[in-house]
C-alpha cells in the first residue's frame, strides 16, 4: 500500500513553500510600491516648497507695507527673518502662540517634524543676513501615504489566503501523476512478484520431490524434469519481458531510417507460414500501399508488429484465420491485425495494456503468457508515435489496427 503520510508530508511543504514565496514577493513589492509612492509624495512636497522660495526671495528686497509677500500656495507657512529678527511671518493656528520652535531648526535643508501633534514639512535657508523658513503641513499626505498602507495590508492578506487555496488545489493536480505513478509501480512489483512467484514455486516443489526419490533415473522422472524446464523457460520468458519493457520505458533517441514497410510485413509473415501449418491455421497478407516507404525506427516497428502477430496466434484455436493488411489513409500507414479467435471480454478491452493484466477468460484456458506483452507494445508504439485500435468480441475474434506515421525525427 502506499504510504499516505509521504504524500501528505510531501502537500503540505510544497503548500507552504508556494505561500512562503508568494508571501516574500508580495511583501517585497508592497514594501517597494509603499515607499516608491511615499519617496513621490515628498518630493513633490519639496519641489512645491522650493517652488514657493524662489517666488518668494523675488520679493524680499522690493516688500514694504504697501506691496507685502505674496504666497504662491495658501497652504505655506513663511517666516522670514533678517539678522534674527523676525520681518514677515504667516498667521497660523498650527503652533503654540502663533510661531514654530526654533529648537528643531535645520538650516538649509529639508526635514520632517511634528509638533503640537500635526507633521510638517519644512525648508529652511539662509543667504546672507536673511533667513526664510517655509512650512507645509503634511497631515493630508501622510493620511493618504497611511490609506495606502493599509489597502496593501489588505491586499497582501487576501492574496495570502487565496494562495493557500489555489496552492492547496495545483498541489493535489500536481501530485496525481506522481501519485498514480507510484501506486503503478507498488502494483508493478506486486504482479511482477506473483508472476515470478508461481513457476519458481512450481519448479522448487518439482526439484524437491526428486529428492524424495534419490534412486530414481532420469528416465523415470522425465516428466517432472520436463516440467520444471517448462517453468524455468516461463520464468526467462517473463525476466527477458520486463527487461524488454524498462528498456522502452527508458528510450531517449531512436534509430529511425528508410525502408519498404510492404517487405517488412511480408517477411514477418513468412516466418510464420510454417506455424500455420504445425497448428492448422491460415494466415493470410493483403497490402494495396502505392508508396511503400517509411521512414521510423525498424527494429521497433517490427518488435511492434510481432506482438500482435505473436498474440494472433496464442489466442486462435485449429481452423481459425488470421489476417494482416496494410493501406493508408489519411496520408498514414494503417496495418491491421485480425483474428477469428477466442476474443476478449468488452469489459476488459480498457485494461489490456495494463501491466500483468491477463482476461479471467484467458487464465481459465491455461494459455501461456505474463501479460506484459501488450504493455510492451503499447511503449514501443508512444515512441514511434503510433497509435493503436481494439475492437473484439468473445468467440468471434479481436481487431487491432495500428496506426503509423510516414516518418517520425
Amino acid at each position: 500500500m502506499i504510504n499516505k503520510n509521504v504524500f501528505n508530508d510531501t502537500k503540505k511543504k510544497l503548500i507552504k513553500i508556494n505561500v512562503l514565496v508568494v508571501c516574500g514577493f508580495l511583501i517585497l513589492f508592497s514594501l517597494f510600491t509603499y515607499f516608491y509612492f511615499k519617496s513621490l509624495s515628498y518630493e513633490s512636497i519639496d519641489t512645491k516648497l522650493e517652488e514657493e522660495y524662489e517666488y518668494i526671495s523675488m520679493q524680499i528686497n522690493r516688500s514694504s507695507y504697501i506691496n507685502p509677500i505674496a504666497l504662491k500656495d495658501p497652504r505655506d507657512l513663511v517666516y522670514i527673518y533678517k539678522n534674527d529678527r523676525l520681518i514677515f511671518y504667516t498667521k497660523s493656528d498650527y503652533f503654540i502662540n502663533g510661531f514654530p520652535s526654533e529648537s528643531i531648526l535645520r538650516e538649509n535643508n529639508f526635514f520632517t517634524y511634528e509638533e503640537n501633534n500635526y507633521t510638517f514639512r519644512e525648508l529652511c535657508l539662509t543667504i546672507n543676513d536673511v533667513k526664510v523658513r517655509i512650512i507645509r503641513n503634511i497631515d493630508s499626505e501622510l493620511s493618504s501615504l497611511k490609506q495606502l498602507f493599509f489597502v496593501i495590508g489588505i491586499a497582501i492578506i487576501f492574496s495570502i489566503i487565496s494562495t493557500y487555496f489555489i496552492a492547496l488545489y495545483l498541489t493535489k493536480k500536481a501530485l496525481v501523476p506522481i501519485e498514480t505513478a507510484w501506486s503503478n509501480q507498488v502494483k508493478f512489483i506486486q504482479d511482477a512478484s506473483h508472476e515470478l512467484r508461481t513457476p519458481i514455486t512450481i519448479a522448487s516443489s518439482k526439484l524437491q520431490s526428486l529428492l524424495t526419490v534419490p534412486n530414481n533415473t532420469i528416465s523415470d522422472e522425465v516428466e517432472t524434469i520436463a516440467d520444471v524446464m517448462t517453468e524455468t523457460r516461463r520464468l526467462k520468458k517473463i525476466i527477458q519481458d520486463l527487461l524488454s519493457l524498462t528498456k522502452e520505458d527508458a528510450v531517449i533517441k531512436m534509430n529511425t531510417e528508410s525502408f519498404d514497410l510492404e517487405e517488412l510485413l511480408k517477411d514477418l509473415c513468412k516466418d510464420y507460414y510454417e506455424i500455420c501449418e504445425i497448428q492448422n491455421k491460415f494466415l493470410e497478407f493483403n497490402s494495396t500501399l502505392k508508396e511503400k516507404m517509411i521512414k521510423s525506427d525498424k527494429t521497433k516497428l517490427r518488435q511492434l508488429v510481432l506482438i500482435f502477430l505473436d498474440n494472433a496466434f496464442k489466442y486462435t484455436r485449429p481452423e481459425d484465420k488470421i489476417l494482416m493488411s496494410i493501406k493508408e489513409r489519411d496520408n498514414k500507414f494503417i496495418c491491421i491485425i485480425e483474428d477469428s479467435g477466442i476474443g476478449i471480454n468488452k469489459e476488459d478491452l480498457p485494461h489490456i495494456f495494463e501491466r500483468f493484466f491477463r482476461s479471467d477468460n484467458i487464465r481459465n484456458k491455461d494459455i501461456d503468457g505474463s501479460g506484459i506483452g501488450l504493455s510492451i507494445a503499447k511503449m514501443i508504439s508512444i515512441n514511434l508515435k503510433c497509435s493503436i485500435n481494439v475492437k473484439s468480441e468473445i468467440n468471434k475474434g479481436t481487431t487491432f489496427e495500428i496506426i503509423i506515421p510516414k516518418q517520425i525525427s
